[in-house]
C-alpha cells in the first residue's frame, strides 16, 4: 500500500471520528485544555490501531507523518475554541495557536510511547 493509498483509506475513518466527537461534545462551545488532551489521547490510540493495520509495508517515520498530520486536521476541526483557565477571554485566541503547537508536540511524543507501548504489549507485532 502507498502512502497516498493509505492517506485515502484514512479519509473517512478521520470524518468518523470527528463527527463522533463533535456529536459528543454536543452544543459545547468551548473545551477545556485537560479534555482536549484527553480527548486527543484516544484519537491518538485510535488513529495508530487503524495506520497500523492497514499499512504494514509503510515505514514507521512515514506513518507518524500521516498520523500527525491526520490528529492535526481533526484538532482544526473539532477545538474552534478552547477554555484556558485564568487567562482572559480577549486574549484566549491570541494564544490559542501556542496552545496547538505546544498540543502538536505532546502528540507527536505520545504517538512515539504508545507505539512502543502497543509493541511491548503485543497489540501491534514487532516488526
Amino acid at each position: 500500500m502507498t502512502i497516498q493509498e493509505l492517506e485515502q483509506l484514512l479519509k473517512p475513518e478521520l470524518e468518523n471520528l470527528i463527527n463522533q466527537t463533535k456529536e459528543a461534545l454536543g452544543e459545547i462551545k468551548k473545551v477545556a485544555i485537560s479534555q482536549v488532551w484527553k480527548i486527543l489521547q484516544l484519537t491518538i490510540a485510535s488513529v495508530i490501531q487503524t495506520i497500523q493495520a492497514n499499512a504494514k509495508d509503510i515505514s514507521g517515520p512515514d506513518k507518524k507523518i500521516i498520523a500527525m498530520d491526520l490528529l492535526d486536521k481533526f484538532y482544526n476541526s473539532v477545538f474552534v475554541v478552547i477554555d484556558i483557565p485564568f487567562v482572559p477571554l480577549f486574549i484566549e485566541p491570541i494564544i490559542h495557536k501556542y496552545v496547538k503547537t505546544f498540543l502538536m508536540i505532546l502528540v507527536g511524543s505520545s504517538i512515539d510511547a504508545m507505539v512502543t507501548t502497543f509493541k511491548q504489549v503485543g497489540v501491534f507485532s514487532k516488526n
